[in-house]
């Protein structure tokens, strides 16, 4: 059932009322009506943990699908002219998703009062103006008459076109309210739903009020705009495929995890991995200064611990709501590394939000091994890089015998579904050229794994769990899958070879 957050009615004094939001007219009648309308951030991690600081909480995994619900939506019924949003960290991510499916500028609006969310405005159950006191009566007066003088600055050179304000249920309540004749007016406004006023004809008028249909029913992850032809149809297609099922494996991965930390809370702790971020960041020279895109975040660890590392900015990208959901919480309940330096938005590595040459460097650790055609991934981080940009790449590295790889390939996909294959050195040496990348420098080593940890990593069930190890066993004497499985003790240990490439993009 859809959360809807109460707003209930205050009383404005008489000579408020001036300035209300029914009075704004434009300098000239607009050729065409000026729709606004008002959508409310998408689930925060601060709706359900409380004591986290709420301007800067992103969204949880269910705000996430709202907003991808709300985006797709909109790109089906609505031609948006201006995309705009309230400064608060979850609105901005619910717009910037938006503006990702509509092909929109984002605009964010820093002189939008804030305040709405104060306790004044959220007195809960009951809170009618008979009962509040003045003080919180005049507080939320002007706040009001701020609000109206905004809109106003808001709707200069904007008469005439369809507007999207991404913003707080409050502060929707609030504008509706100042459109209303009747100041007492309660009104509840649901995350991710839209409300319209329409200006035409020399007067405004008020469309509909927390409209929430795109939540009916479960969106997929993303919708894809028609091809202009088939070939490119089927290369869409195939890359939806292949994020819907990633994203559906690590949502339901990232729940199991949870659940078995809750059972056994002692165990909890950040996952192992085959290169520190201080060894990223010496490896790929990544200073201070230097703006990284981590193309897979998971839950968040490796983006904290690059930003603690020393990195100025770290922005983690992920396709699953729930891993982001874990990584936001986790970068709120950090307190070594300032909340500014990390940042999460859910979008697909093939298909990014940010302007060309947004990054210094960008990092994929164990991605391409997912990715049955990595060169769409590639080619947007070259996008997003400006010229000798650094592209950090850490993956398998798979043997030069295809036998073996064949085998290794088998016991992967049979542990992580998502698995599509390991490449060699010179196979991801060729896509990088291939891409518009130069190898600069590549280091190579293994990590030694206990076949145990590396199964519980990822809560695998005891069916997977069983046939993982018996594959593991059978390669013992024959080495068949270049692992040099061994026992030892109850467990089997191996060996991952693992790669990790420099590459400068080009010019030109």
């Amino acid at each position: 059932m859809q959360q809807s957050v109460p707003v209930h009615g205050t009383p404005s004094p008489n000579e408020s009322r001036a300035r209300s939001a029914w009075s704004l007219r434009p300098p000239t009648p607009p050729a065409r009506p000026t729709r606004l309308l008002l959508a409310c951030h998408a689930e925060n991690v601060q709706s359900r943990q409380l004591h986290l600081t709420p301007d800067e909480a992103g969204l949880s995994a269910k705000g996430w699908e709202q907003t991808t619900a709300l985006a797709q939506w909109l790109h089906a019924h609505e031609e948006i002219d201006v995309l705009l949003t309230d400064t608060p960290l979850r609105a901005r991510l619910t717009a910037q998703r938006i503006g990702q499916q509509l092909d929109l500028r984002l605009q964010a609006l820093p002189y939008w009062p804030r305040g709405g969310e104060a306790a004044w405005a959220l007195e809960p159950p009951i809170a009618t103006p008979s009962n509040q006191s003045p003080e919180a009566v005049a507080r939320y007066t002007t706040y009001s008459e701020e609000l109206v003088n905004a809109l106003s600055r808001l709707l200069t050179d904007r008469w005439g076109k369809t507007i999207l304000l991404v913003t707080d249920a409050v502060t929707i309540a609030t504008l509706l309210r100042s459109f209303a004749p009747g100041a007492e007016l309660g009104i509840g406004v649901a995350h991710t739903s839209t409300s319209e006023v329409v200006y035409h004809e020399g007067r405004w008028a008020l469309a509909y009020i927390n409209r929430t249909e795109h939540i009916v029913r479960r969106s997929p992850l993303r919708r894809t705009a028609p091809a202009e032809d088939n070939q490119q149809q089927t290369v869409d297609r195939e890359l939806n495929a292949e994020i819907e099922k990633i994203a559906q494996f690590y949502n339901q991965m990232a729940l199991r995890l949870d659940h078995e930390s809750s059972e056994q809370p002692e165990n909890r702790q950040p996952p192992a991995q085959d290169m520190s971020s201080e060894q990223i960041r010496r490896f790929a020279e990544l200073g201070e200064e230097s703006r990284l895109l981590l193309a897979g975040a998971g839950s968040g660890w490796l983006a904290l611990d690059l930003a603690q590392s020393g990195i100025g900015e770290v922005v983690g990208v992920d396709v699953s709501p729930v891993m982001l959901e874990k990584a936001e919480f986790l970068r709120l309940s950090t307190k070594d590394v300032p909340l500014q330096r990390v940042n999460f938005r859910l979008a697909p590595a093939h298909d990014l939000p940010f302007q060309d040459g947004r990054f210094d460097a960008a990092l994929c650790v164990h991605l391409l091994h997912h990715l049955a055609n990595p060169r769409p991934t590639l080619r947007e981080l070259y996008r997003l890089l400006p010229a000798h940009g650094r592209l950090i790449l850490i993956d398998i590295d798979g043997s030069d015998d295809a036998v073996k790889r064949a085998t290794q390939n088998a016991i992967e996909n049979r542990r992580n579904p998502t698995h599509a294959t390991i490449r060699t050195g010179k196979q991801l040496t060729s896509l990088l050229e291939e891409c518009g990348f130069q190898v600069e420098k590549e280091q190579r080593w293994k990590v030694e794994r206990s076949a145990t940890v590396w199964l519980s990593s990822i809560a695998v069930d005891e069916a997977t769990h069983t046939a993982v190890l018996e594959m593991l066993e059978a390669s013992v004497e024959t080495d068949a899958a270049g692992l040099h499985v061994r026992r030892q003790g109850n467990d089997l240990r191996f060996d991952a070879q693992i790669v990790a490439f420099l590459a400068r993009k080009t010019a030109g």
